[in-house]
């Protein structure tokens, strides 16, 4: 059974420690927009479209007056609801605050007192407790009053208000105000329980999103994402406080939330807010379980054909639209990664028919979703095999890679193709000259290094255990025999990659492509007729002189010692020929790689220093210790096998050179 890997997300540079396609990367979902998305919320004109039902004074007071329009309210409420104010100095305790505040002092004593006061009016279902918050609201825009409502004494009482009808909304604001670019102020609320609380309140309908759309997305984003408060914490630790405050959501949060995308008033910005959101939310399996019974994928799918059809608002609204729907493909990509969504969707389901049907649309963005999605599901070869022999989906990705149109969809469309490439009875089908065309076209795209990368990362996959494939990575370029194109090949356009790329990544993955090519050939050499084995191996060597540089590069890079023994295999496994001797003779010509050559054989450099990998053993641990051990005595019996086979097939090296290696074989 093949071991899948994960389908690409969009196209992002490839890690410095990326070594293997066996593994798929994935892209960062796009930066979401921070909480200066919108301004402080004036509540003059918030509570005049929002709870038009009230009658306000024509002229809120700002937050320095916070404390004199609480006095009104007060005194208003002695008369018709008959609180307790439990204090007949209240009205002086007021404009005396009022004083102090002017002069940048704040009584706490008296917010408490507040705070008791509210709590009456709650409690007495009263019409001034909307008056009190509007105040409050209008107040939490001031910088001093915000740092005091960081404490848990109060943001409890804030949260808690989320729940009353009649002031949910200037709750929402005052929270809001409080948060907006504020991270202790978010971090606060978040391990309060905001979240939660958020989506108690609009399943409930004590929270009608309407105007308040944008305020409410915002604070379900950062109450449920690990905010930079954390960048200073161990990530392990971060998880856990993030699952631990996820945990504490309801059941129907995550379809409370993605009820928001159908909201009218919702533009880009709020929907990329939302979606942010239940990637949150999906990195629990207990909501990836919802998600997937409830059939919630559907409405994500269905946003992204609405963007299609929304009127053009111009350059600025479709960069959003697209962000939008990278975002939308992100968390879809990486929830249909999971078990739970191979169990849920099988081929002959209807979610998957639609999907291969977006694999021909003319929207990128649509075929960018669809390889993602089905890309993951191509994790078996069952899976693989059905794609392929009785689908034929690879034709339409083939398809996707002629027309170009856009480079992303090229890039999951090649990472697709490499996962249904991995069953050996695949290979052969996928593997055509039409193909080898296609993927070889994009090896000019130097401005692309990332595509570049994927498609010799399927080259590889093809030709892994195919001598079929191999043999059409030799045809020549062009039949008539009096073009210069026919003596080069597809191998040489690959060649070529490798001497102009700067790309240690790429360089890498055309090494092993050429390792998988050695390999390929050694095995089949059993079951071919010598002739025919004769035949590939000149053709081979012949038309590809610098052949072993990419091999030189393996074994001479540090980075990554199972690459550099991989180099050390191939190398080897080429000498074997006096043609490949001949082309491992030359890099040998290079200082660097003789003296790795040398390095490996005797554990001493040529100035007679103790190579790298010994002195990097004293640094690990005693297990990591181990294994350097052990993978260097099979670098050091394949670079013997090396020297053993140079010195009985090469006859072209000078006498000073073969007199060092046999030197060094002596050792």
């Amino acid at each position: 059974m093949a071991t899948q890997g994960d389908i690409y997300g969009m196209p992002s540079a490839p890690s410095q420690n990326e070594t293997s396609s066996s593994s798929v990367n994935r892209v960062t979902p796009p930066t979401t927009p921070s909480t200066e998305k919108a301004p402080d919320i004036d509540h003059k004109d918030q509570l005049t479209h929002a709870f038009g039902e009230l009658v306000l004074q024509e002229q809120l007071p700002m937050a320095e007056r916070m404390f004199i329009s609480l006095a009104t309210t007060f005194r208003s409420a002695t008369e018709t609801d008959s609180i307790d104010l439990d204090d007949p100095d209240w009205l002086n305790r007021l404009q005396r605050a009022d004083e102090d505040s002017r002069q940048g002092n704040r009584d706490i004593d008296i917010l408490k007192w507040i705070r008791t006061v509210l709590d009456q009016l709650r409690s007495l279902d009263s019409e001034h407790l909307v008056e009190a918050a509007a105040v409050l609201a209008n107040a939490s825009r001031d910088d001093v009053n915000r740092e005091i409502a960081i404490d848990p004494e109060y943001i409890q009482p804030m949260i808690g208000h989320l729940d009353h009808d009649e002031v949910a909304g200037i709750a929402v604001s005052v929270i809001y105000n409080i948060c907006n670019n504020n991270e202790r102020a978010q971090h606060a609320f978040r391990t309060s329980g905001l979240c939660p609380a958020l989506v108690n309140a609009l399943f409930s309908a004590s929270l009608e999103p309407g105007p308040l759309l944008p305020y409410i997305c915002t604070l379900l984003d950062f109450s449920s994402q690990q905010c930079e408060y954390f960048r200073d914490f161990n990530p392990e630790i971060v998880l856990t406080i993030l699952a631990a405050d996820l945990s504490s959501c309801p059941e129907h949060s995550l379809e409370t939330i993605m009820q928001l995308l159908n909201e009218p008033e919702a533009d880009p910005s709020d929907l990329l807010l939302i979606i942010s959101t239940v990637s949150a939310f999906l990195q629990q399996e207990r909501f990836q379980r919802q998600f997937l019974e409830r059939e919630l994928v559907n409405l994500l799918l269905e946003v992204i054909s609405r963007t299609y059809t929304q009127e053009n608002g111009g350059p600025e609204a479709e960069e959003e639209l697209a962000f939008l729907r990278n975002s939308i493909n992100q968390t879809l990509s990486d929830v249909s990664a999971t078990s739970l969504f191979a169990n849920k969707y099988p081929l002959n389901s209807r979610l998957v028919g639609s999907l291969i049907r977006w694999l021909s649309s003319p929207r990128d963005q649509m075929r960018i979703c669809a390889c993602l999605v089905l890309g993951n599901l191509a994790r078996s070869d069952a899976v693989c095999l059905e794609m392929v022999q009785t689908r034929r989906l690879h034709e339409n990705l083939l398809q996707m890679l002629r027309d170009r149109s856009d480079m992303q969809a090229s890039y999951a469309a090649l990472g697709f193709l490499r996962n249904l490439a991995l069953p050996a009875e695949n290979k052969q089908i996928m593997g055509t000259l039409q193909s080898m065309e296609v993927i070889s076209s994009f090896w000019s795209l130097d401005l692309n290094p990332q595509v570049q990368h994927a498609s010799v990362a399927l080259l590889r996959q093809l030709l892994n255990g195919c001598i079929g494939n191999v043999r059409w990575l030799l045809e020549s370029l062009s039949a008539d025999q009096d073009s210069p194109a026919h003596e080069k090949t597809y191998l040489s356009l690959l060649l070529l990659l490798f001497g102009r790329t700067d790309d240690v990544s790429t360089k890498v993955e055309i090494g092993r492509t050429v390792a998988t090519i050695c390999r390929c050939i050694t095995s089949s050499s059993q079951g071919l007729p010598p002739e025919s084995t004769s035949a590939i191996l000149h053709r081979l060597y012949e038309m590809h002189a610098d052949i072993a540089r990419p091999l030189a590069f393996m074994i001479t890079q540090h980075r990554f010692p199972i690459i550099r023994s991989e180099g050390w295999f191939a190398l080897a496994l080429m000498a074997r020929s006096k043609e490949g001797s001949t082309a491992v003779s030359e890099v040998l010509q290079q200082m660097e790689v003789f003296g790795a050559l040398v390095s490996n054989v005797t554990g001493q450099s040529i100035n007679g220093q103790g190579n790298s990998s010994s002195n990097n053993d004293e640094e690990a641990g005693a297990e990591q210790q181990q294994q350097q051990r052990e993978m260097q005595a099979k670098d050091r019996e394949n670079a013997l096998v090396l020297v053993n086979e140079l010195l009985k097939n090469t006859v072209s090296l000078d006498f000073l050179f073969s007199s060092i290696l046999r030197r060094v074989l002596s050792r």
